[in-house]
């Protein structure tokens, strides 16, 4: 578990790890890591886990993906389904090199090795999590983790916001990044720290809000608490909205913001709170929000004022998206390959210019990279670990926090996506990757799926 912990503490460093070397050493790092506990510890890897046979389907349709990527950039393929480029530069330049699927192999099969990375941390936070306290202490981390890059990003940016990590800033000079490059992504990476604090508050204070108890009684534990060891996570989460807030990015900011109050709702319907005091929890959380964005809101309040011509231009580059799709339906350009293949549908636009990394919608770009059915498998990996998450969170009695932050966080990356990219960050895939399999390891009681696997064991 300790290098899980110092992988989520090292991948925001180096500017959310999205460089080409950054982002190759933190794969690498979980592949290691996996193989190592593999060796170490084969045990854990029982497949599949006890009380989880959903995950068979989500780890079968996650392969598939990965082959699918890996014979995107392999020649052998029909020569048929290479893509179209590879015959136009051989016919202008004379030459007949090795061509393929995809129209940048190389950057494929580099993304590809990240896909596997991502894989080993969620097999990896899956084992770990199936113990409560562990998935406590995971969690634990994250949050705190995530405060300490709030606390340096409020620092840098009241000290003059001149730096990124060991760099000059150039770009965002007017919002906070913390140690990341786009504003948009460290909203994102803040918002995913803040309902992690945010879990661990509520799975604590929730009895106050529970129907039994006298209420001087409930309010004198929740200010001994929030005085004590809970301080630290109610820092981690005002921290976190300050310096979610003076991002000043719209989509992240309102993602995390919905993403927290849909976890904390349906943690404390779930628990059959009362209505009285949900209320009031609700009409709290708004106050608090509405003071935070007051005193570290204006660029949020600014932007937000500004969202026509920003508007304009993504729409551009969505049809460009979608005429490419419609040319790569079923085979996909080549996961990875974004920012080669726009080059080909820049010119059908008058505004803009060749030079777009990312299709601002995570959904458009991976269909176009992946072509739909491999595209659709993806996301039905990612489906799968959604729904034990809420069937645990229907279903459990206790530790349903986890199942439920879960959801929330899939709610904030979800949603940005739709408009954005900060999923793609590795730092912020890696970090919603292990709260999603904290989730899912918790959707079922460990003791009763112990029970199930002795129970198995004993029919043989």
């Amino acid at each position: 578990m300790l290098g899980i912990v110092l992988l989520l503490a090292w991948a925001p460093l180096p500017f959310g790890s999205v460089t080409p070397f950054w982002k190759a050493v933190l794969a690498s790092g979980s592949l290691l890591l996996l193989a190592v506990t593999a060796l170490t510890h084969p045990q854990r890897f029982a497949w599949p886990p006890a009380g989880l046979p959903p995950l068979g389907l989500a780890a079968a349709l996650f392969v598939i993906v990965c082959l699918w990527v890996f014979l995107q950039a392999m020649p052998f393929m029909p020569s048929a389904w290479h893509h179209p480029a590879w015959a136009l530069s051989a016919e202008a330049t004379g030459t007949h090199g090795t061509s393929s699927i995809s129209i940048n192999p190389g950057g494929t099969l580099a993304d590809m090795i990240s896909l596997l990375g991502i894989g080993a941390i969620f097999l990896l936070a899956l084992t770990e999590a199936r113990d409560v306290v562990k998935a406590r202490i995971l969690v634990g981390s994250a949050a705190a983790i995530a405060l300490a890059y709030a606390v340096y990003g409020l620092i840098i940016f009241l000290s003059g916001n001149s730096s990124v990590a060991w760099v000059s800033k150039t770009a965002y000079l007017q919002s906070l990044t913390s140690s990341f490059i786009n504003r948009n992504t460290y909203a994102v990476y803040a918002g995913l720290g803040m309902v992690s604090a945010l879990a661990l508050l509520l799975s604590t204070l929730a009895p106050v809000f529970s129907p039994s108890g006298r209420s001087a009684e409930r309010w004198k534990k929740i200010i001994s608490y929030l005085t004590g060891s809970g301080g630290l996570w109610l820092l981690a989460v005002l921290f976190g909205l300050s310096a979610m807030l003076m991002t000043g990015s719209r989509a992240g900011t309102a993602a995390s913001l919905l993403g927290a109050g849909v976890m904390a709702g349906l943690y404390l319907a779930a628990r059959r709170t009362r209505t009285g005091n949900l209320v009031a929890f609700m009409l709290a959380a708004l106050v608090a929000g509405a003071a935070f964005l007051a005193l570290s809101g204006d660029m949020l309040v600014d932007r937000l004022t500004e969202t026509g011509r920003a508007w304009e231009a993504r729409n551009t580059i969505y049809e460009l998206t979608l005429i490419a799709i419609g040319d790569h339906l079923w085979l996909g350009s080549g996961y990875g390959s974004f920012e080669d293949i726009f080059r080909m549908y820049a010119g059908l636009s008058e505004t803009y210019g060749p030079t777009f990394k990312a299709a601002h919608s995570v959904y458009l770009e991976t269909v176009l990279e992946l072509g739909m059915p491999a595209a659709l498998a993806l996301f039905g990996a990612v489906a799968c670990c959604l729904w034990l998450a809420i069937r645990g969170m229907l279903t459990r009695r206790r530790d349903r926090i986890y199942p439920a932050l879960a959801i929330g966080a899939t709610l904030i990356v979800a949603l940005q996506g739709a408009v954005d990219f900060a999923i793609q960050t590795p730092a912020i895939t890696m970090l919603y990757t292990v709260l999603l399999a904290v989730g899912v390891a918790q959707s079922v009681s460990s003791t009763s799926a112990t029970a199930r696997r002795v129970s198995r064991s004993g029919d043989h």
